[in-house]
């Protein structure tokens, strides 16, 4: 299956298989900008796997690591609503999507000396933290996959910005989401 897919979709693929998202979850997370989030779309014949990665103050309101109930509910109230990812991200009806899967982390980042980032957090600690989501989505018609609608952006307020990297067997292409623009068209890349 990975020899017919295209680099990024293979690398979409190899991340959302359980061995090695265990073993991403282990490495450096890298700086981010809040209000912008990436989400990686590999599409091959039925199957669609996403990977969403965001900073945890568009999904929560704060990044350090929640030490009261409230924040604590407030994170796993984020969780939920990103695993259920056919409300989250929609496609047309008439490609009868499911989910087959959906892993959500709340992942602390620790900056070293000499990053830059857009926060006040003192390198070498873990008071940064990001939602990592990947899903697996099987299309009984993926040739009805022919755009993509989101709630992310009203979901959480802090989102403005989603750049997508999109991989299919014809190619590779990048567009961003917005929230005056919360659709993707995927006509052409199908």
């Amino acid at each position: 299956m990975l020899k017919s897919l295209t680099g990024l979709a293979a690398a979409v693929f190899v991340l959302t298989s359980p061995a090695v998202a265990d073993e991403a979850g282990h490495r450096q997370l890298g700086p981010h900008v809040h209000g912008q989030g990436t989400l990686d779309i590999a599409i091959e014949g039925k199957k669609i796997a996403m990977e969403l990665v965001v900073p945890g103050m568009d999904i929560v309101g704060f990044e350090h690591v929640p030490t009261t109930d409230a924040q604590k509910a407030e994170v796993e109230k984020g969780k939920a609503k990103l695993t259920d990812v056919l409300s989250v991200f929609k496609f047309p009806a008439s490609a009868k999507c499911k989910a087959d899967s959906a892993n959500v982390e709340n992942r602390k980042e620790t900056h070293h000396p000499g990053e830059k980032d857009d926060d006040d957090d003192k390198p070498g600690e873990p008071e940064h933290a990001e939602f990592h989501a990947t899903y697996s989505i099987t299309c009984e018609a993926p040739e009805s996959v022919t755009g993509l609608e989101t709630s992310y952006f009203t979901s959480f307020s802090g989102a403005q910005l989603l750049n997508v990297n999109i991989a299919t067997s014809k190619g590779q292409t990048q567009a961003q989401m917005t929230r005056d623009k919360p659709t993707l068209d995927l006509a052409g890349v199908m």
